[in-house]
């Protein structure tokens, strides 16, 4: 037989979870065609293998390049980490619908997560958006959730505390459009203006034309409303909110935040979720293997500080009687809100991302050591960059525990993530350019809390079930031929807090499509990457 490419000698780790194996792969026409302990064949490329490790493209389903696939270098650090196929759209904030009626509102607040969308893109609704991704030579396979958030903003925009009959209209239709143009389903971030607003009942209202599909349909995936004091209640609201819409649930960058939360916090909540599972709903999650988080600032303030949208943000943060009120607040747990300052304490949350030039220095710096350069206490220091910034800053804030993080990521129903954020400026999470790295390196080689074949089958095989993207994840005839080979004691990971913009290395091979993207580290220019949609 011939093909286009021959693989011999590997030791084949499927993306099934099953034990490896030491076999050959044939690869034609862009798919796997074989796969045995023995393929013969003529091949235009045969790579002879010493037993490195044969797997299936990775796939990240939580990242925010929603904005970034139209900028030169896009899928560097994806293509560099084993990265095949990733999932934007994530938290509620798709970059798409974008009426030309909201965007003046929509991009300035997604630009801490998504950054900034180039002048020379164009669109309004998720199919154009989609279209405009098809149109393009693709570095990987890109596939997209809508957010429930920029679906509410783009109706009825920040500031309504309530939709009218017209704007949830609206909100169908836009939905309809973007599971129409292949949206593997709705994300929402009830932590984040304007979803905090919706509670189970009315979210479900909102994202009705996702009701009704069958078990193995489009996911609601969710950004909880809280992580610390108030996980159990948001991931029972998250449950509720997908038992009225009869819809699979997946829980976003599932954790635990908040020293005293540790521990007894993270298992009520997974007690839940596996009664729930027990009885047939259809639960998973998804997790990163970092202790520490990172989103945009305005996370920290209460809700009732983020009414209005950011022109009325901005000038309650101006006021020194309402930063007075919010003092006051931060002060206690949150009850209908995650006191991240509370549970992290100010020390613990750094600057990493912020777009002007007199503030660059602080960089790096935490709220801490901000207030104390500038002879002020760290919730004025706060404040006063949230204005300076028009609350476009991002940061990582030091949250969870390990021993949470390796029980949530051990648990047979979660898959490996990064939610890396494109912010621009600034210095972005290492998460970004060493995720991979990370789970091999740290997970695998060092502490042994995954073996190979669960790392791979929950950055493959899990994910891609997960997400419904059939023909992905794994290493079987038929299946697309998105293929990484390398062997995981020579993956190295020198990203780190500092320096989070090394790329990784190790990798010897990565395919998309049966087309070599990446040979020795050494990207190839190849751009066989495709949208993918339901």
């Amino acid at each position: 037989m011939m093909f286009d490419v021959l693989v011999k000698n590997a030791h084949i780790i499927d993306g099934s979870g099953k034990p490896g194996f030491t076999g050959d792969i044939g690869v034609r026409d862009g798919r796997i065609k074989a796969v045995a302990p023995r393929v013969d064949g003529r091949a235009g490329l045969t790579i002879r293998l010493q037993g490195e490790i044969a797997a299936p493209g990775f796939l990240d389903i939580h990242r925010h390049a929603d904005a970034a696939v139209f900028k030169p270098g896009f899928g560097k650090a994806e293509l560099r980490q084993g990265i095949t196929t990733i999932v934007n759209g994530n938290c509620g904030m798709s970059i798409a619908p974008l009426p030309v009626a909201r965007q003046a509102e929509i991009l300035p607040f997604l630009a801490p997560v998504t950054g900034s969308l180039p002048e020379n893109i164009r669109f309004e609704t998720f199919s154009e958006y989609t279209a405009l991704l098809k149109s393009r030579p693709l570095p990987l396979n890109i596939a997209m959730l809508v957010g429930s958030g920029t679906m509410r903003a783009a109706a009825a925009g920040y500031s309504a505390e309530t939709l009218k009959p017209g704007d949830v209209k609206n909100i169908h239709a836009f939905l309809e459009d973007a599971l129409s143009a292949g949206a593997l389903g709705v994300s929402a971030g009830l932590s984040y203006l304007p979803d905090l607003r919706y509670n189970a009942a009315s979210l479900a209202g909102a994202l009705a034309p996702l009701s009704g599909k069958d078990a193995a349909g489009p996911p609601l995936v969710c950004h909880v409303r809280g992580e610390g004091d108030l996980l159990y209640p948001s991931v029972a609201e998250a449950i509720e909110a997908a038992r009225l819409l009869r819809a699979p649930l997946r829980i976003s960058h599932f954790k635990c935040i908040g020293r005293k939360n540790w521990g007894a916090g993270l298992e009520k909540a997974i007690a839940l979720i596996e009664r729930n599972r027990e009885e047939g709903m259809r639960i998973d999650c998804d997790a990163y293997p970092w202790t520490a988080g990172s989103t945009q600032m305005l996370c920290l303030l209460p809700p009732s500080f983020l009414a209005g949208g950011i022109g009325e943000i901005l000038r309650r943060l101006r006021n020194p009687e309402e930063r007075t009120r919010c003092r006051k607040i931060l002060r206690e747990p949150g009850r209908d809100f995650e006191n991240i300052v509370l549970g992290a304490g100010w020390e613990a949350i750094y600057v990493t991302g912020l777009e002007s030039e007199q503030n660059r220095p602080l960089i790096g710096k935490s709220i801490t050591e901000i207030a104390a350069l500038r002879g002020s206490d760290p919730l004025d220091g706060a404040f006063d960059l949230l204005v300076e910034e028009q609350g476009n800053v991002t940061m990582v804030d030091y949250i969870t525990c390990q021993e949470d993080i390796d029980r949530i990521i051990r648990l047979p129903y979660t898959s490996i993530i990064s939610d890396s954020l494109y912010a621009g400026a600034g210095l972005p999470h290492p998460r970004n350019t060493a995720n991979i790295a990370m789970v091999f390196h740290e997970l695998v080689c060092r502490r042994g809390v995954l073996s190979p074949e669960e790392a791979v089958h929950k950055l493959s095989g899990l994910p891609a079930e997960a997400m419904g993207l059939t023909g992905k994840g794994l290493l079987r005839p038929g299946f697309d031929a998105d293929i990484v080979i390398f062997r995981p004691e020579n993956i190295s990971a020198p990203a780190d807090y500092v320096a989070p913009n090394r790329f990784t290395a190790g990798f010897d091979y990565v395919f998309i499509a049966g087309r070599l993207a990446l040979e020795k580290d050494n990207l190839t220019g190849a751009a066989a990457g495709t949208y993918t949609g339901l």
